[in-house]
């Protein structure tokens, strides 16, 4: 009974070891963005950010605000090229977000990841051309069928999701 029981602990062992703990935000769907082109964003209007402040005071909001405003840049799901997917963050020159697949890519990070930890939320505009980010943080749960984020092209595996 020792014995069965000593060889139970070192299985135990073995394979807490050798398993990987954490989540991952991986998935099935393929996912192409070039941030090496050159690309134009939505130009915030006084209403838009009137209508951020709003929202920050009615939430009674008192940290960093960071806008998300909607790129040109071309984005591949499934092989298949969409505009409008794309979000660049003004505060934030490094970060993108991926309306598609609900994926922020900062470049330089080890891989694109799913935002949403510590109170992360995000408000986007009744016009789509902007949205406001909340308590922005600059981690969440990887994707790490992706590669480190680069300017240049980035491809993950995520999921086809979208938070709004």
């Amino acid at each position: 009974m020792k014995n069965k029981f000593f060889l139970l602990v070192i299985a135990a062992c073995y394979f807490s070891v050798s398993a990987y703990a954490g989540d991952d935000a991986s998935g099935t769907t393929p996912f192409a963005v070039d941030l090496s082109e050159k690309f134009h964003v939505y130009e915030m209007t006084p209403a838009d950010k009137k209508w951020s402040r709003s929202l920050v005071r009615n939430l009674h909001y008192t940290g960093k605000v960071v806008h998300f405003v909607k790129t040109d840049i071309k984005l591949g799901i499934k092989g298949i090229e969409k505009q409008g997917e794309v979000y660049h963050a003004l505060e934030e020159p490094d970060y993108f977000y991926i309306v598609a697949s609900d994926a922020m890519l900062i470049i330089g990070a080890p891989h694109p990841y799913s935002p949403g930890v510590g109170g992360f939320s995000m408000h986007r505009s009744e016009s789509k051309n902007f949205i406001v980010c909340l308590n922005l943080q600059p981690g969440g749960v990887p994707v790490h069928s992706g590669a480190k984020v680069v300017v240049g092209k980035n491809i993950w595996n995520g999921h086809l999701w979208s938070r709004f």
